[in-house]
């Protein structure tokens, strides 16, 4: 039987099979041939491996993690069969040639399905089908249904005819290493072309120039405009006039939708520059389409030199996508990639990727600032505020990777640890007689996520904390973002959880949506506060909100309190509550009580 086999543990899902596992499936699916048709090419494998080796069976199988699919097949009846009946399994973990003589008398196989029952597998022999990288496709594999011995000769047969699948294989791929539109080499063929430089001219320099003929959203407004055949049309267009403009030795490969990239020996940096700025010259000159549609690009370039080497080709198309964002940025038309504009960018991917492996170690902790009653002059609950010591980074602001979080899903597993570790901290302190109420900040993404309100009610539960305890501070931006938004927080308002609108002045200050909000305290932000003792207009700006505020029935916290000055202006005038440095900075969760005791205890009025 001819084999291609992918063996994947059917009990564990993706995330959990071992790294080079998650890889080999990757590179099984990404050769594009699960599901698919059946093909004469493999068929004929297939029929002259059971032909010249003497046997009733054989396929070309692929088995993705629960199934064994065969892509061709001679003498077998079922299309697919279950991974663990497969004995690919054993030919791939071995990644060598597995001959097995007599099934019934091998322990790995004398109870299997397929030996016991329907075909009655009694011989079996496989060879790996591996890429260069070493990951394993499958195996192609030949089965009969008597004992018999398999010579060298044999064995040396198998592989050739595992050669030849692996071969056929290459050749489907390529139909993949061409851009569908444009027919020009695709970013996979970029990627081997310069892996085969640095084999035949190791060391040697180049450039890579990185066009972006279109923005993401030029082309969107492009395709409700005339559609995307049009668009299919301008590109290749686009494509004949760069080809015609470029040096007949200079590869052009098209490596996203509306991007491509250009590749030609490094000479000197003014030469560089001339290719870049003849061609960006030549490509801003309007031009008609076969379709009579008149094109004009604002194109933009990423300069990015580099040798053949592995090292540098490996981070080479990121280097010069970093180029191209530097020139839009800065409406260029085209930029050399600069290490000082990039440092940021890695920066955040290092930030980003860091995330979960220090939530996992402990890295990240809570701190409290401490909220001041202005009625009662005591303390009456704090804010959970988060810290991050990044072992290589240092401490990293929480301006900075709440930003990056809130761009990707992180933001909800952060947002629920938070949570969590507040609530917690918040039941040792009862335990100890503290009567403290503790707000936790949310994002617009928070309160958008269908789950959030069951991470809610779920995390109270857990660690037994009236709902009424807890605040939520979300940003002027996050309540005014849409409909799902407003009947999460009314949900939340119905669970007797207090809203407070952090920032506010600072955001959209739509003041037409403040009667309609479910929010009861309105944190007046420290933009506005700090200036009030030395600024009249901003002193009477803070008069005025508190005054709105309270006529509209909302309580008025005042952030970013910082000398007894601003303090005492805001408690004459009527603000109910504050926080800022001159009160308390934000303080490690064991130096709260005795901070309290220094307060003469807290105090619970239904305040922030």
């Amino acid at each position: 039987m001819l084999e291609v086999s992918i063996c994947v543990a059917p009990s564990l899902t993706s995330s959990e099979l071992p790294l080079h596992e998650q890889e080999r499936l990757f590179f099984v699916r990404s050769t594009g041939l699960l599901d698919t048709k059946a093909s004469e090419a493999f068929d004929r494998l297939t029929r002259l491996a059971a032909s010249l080796l003497q046997v009733p069976m054989a396929a070309i199988s692929i088995v993705d993690e629960s199934r064994q699919w065969f892509k061709s097949r001679v003498g077998i009846d079922e299309a697919e069969t279950a991974r663990s009946d497969s004995f690919c399994t054993h030919t791939i973990e071995t990644s060598s040639v597995l001959v097995v003589e007599d099934a019934l008398l091998d322990p790995r196989f004398a109870d299997n399905r397929m030996v016991t029952g329907a075909p009655g597998i009694r011989f079996y022999a496989g060879v790996p089908l591996q890429l260069p990288s070493g990951h394993t496709l499958g195996s192609l594999c030949v089965i009969d249904t008597q004992p018999r011995k398999f010579s060298q000769q044999q064995i040396a047969l198998l592989r050739d005819f595992a050669a030849m699948v692996m071969a056929q294989i290459d050749l489907h791929q390529m139909a993949g290493r061409v851009n569908e539109v444009t027919r020009l080499p695709n970013r996979a063929q970029l990627a081997d072309d310069l892996a085969a430089a640095c084999l035949a001219t190791p060391g040697r320099p180049a450039t890579l120039m990185l066009l972006e003929v279109m923005s993401n959203t030029q082309l969107q407004s492009a395709v409700r405009a005339v559609g995307i055949r049009p668009l299919e049309v301008a590109l290749r267009s686009i494509a004949t006039i760069l080809m015609a403009a470029l040096p007949p030795d200079v590869d052009l490969y098209h490596v996203g939708e509306t991007r491509f990239a250009v590749i030609y020996d490094a000479g000197s940096s003014s030469g560089e520059e001339d290719i870049a700025t003849a061609l960006l010259s030549r490509m801003s000159k309007p031009f008609v389409t076969e379709g009579g549609i008149t094109v004009q690009l604002a194109m933009h370039a990423g300069l990015v030199h580099f040798h053949h080497t592995q090292a540098e080709i490996a981070d080479v198309l990121r280097m010069a996508t970093t180029a191209l964002y530097q020139a839009e940025a800065e409406q260029r038309p085209w930029a050399r990639y600069s290490a000082e504009f990039d440092m940021p960018h890695r920066r955040a991917f290092a930030l980003l990727r860091a995330i979960p492996a220090s939530l996992a170690n402990g890295e990240f902790r809570l701190v409290y600032q401490p909220k001041l009653n202005l009625h009662t002059a005591r303390i009456s609950g704090v804010e959970a505020l988060a810290r991050w010591r990044h072992p290589q980074f240092g401490e990293v602001s929480p301006a900075e990777f709440i930003d990056l979080m809130e761009r990707t899903t992180l933001i909800h597993d952060f947002t629920e640890w938070v949570l969590h570790k507040a609530l917690e901290q918040l039941s040792i302190w009862r335990a100890q007689g503290l009567d403290l109420t503790i707000a936790v900040n949310v994002s617009s993404r928070n309160l958008e996520h269908p789950m959030f309100l069951h991470m809610l009610r779920n995390a109270c539960a857990l660690h037994g904390v009236h709902p009424k305890s807890l605040r939520l501070e979300c940003t002027e931006n996050a309540v005014m973002t849409g409909t799902r938004t407003a009947t999460t927080l009314a949900a939340v308002r119905a669970m007797d959880i207090c809203i407070s609108l952090d920032d506010f002045g600072v955001g959209y200050s739509n003041l037409s949506c403040l009667h309609s909000l479910p929010v009861e305290i309105l944190k007046l932000d420290q933009s506005l506060i700090k200036p009030i003792a030395h600024d009249e207009r901003a002193f009477t700006l803070i008069q005025s909100l508190i005054s709105m505020g309270h006529a509209l029935g909302y309580q008025m916290l005042a952030e970013g309190v910082e000398t007894a000055e601003v303090l005492d202006l805001l408690k004459h005038h009527g603000c109910d509550a504050a926080q800022g440095y001159y009160i308390s900075r934000p303080l490690e969760a064991d130096a709260i009580p005795e901070f309290l005791k220094a307060s003469r205890g807290p105090h619970v009025d239904g305040m922030p």
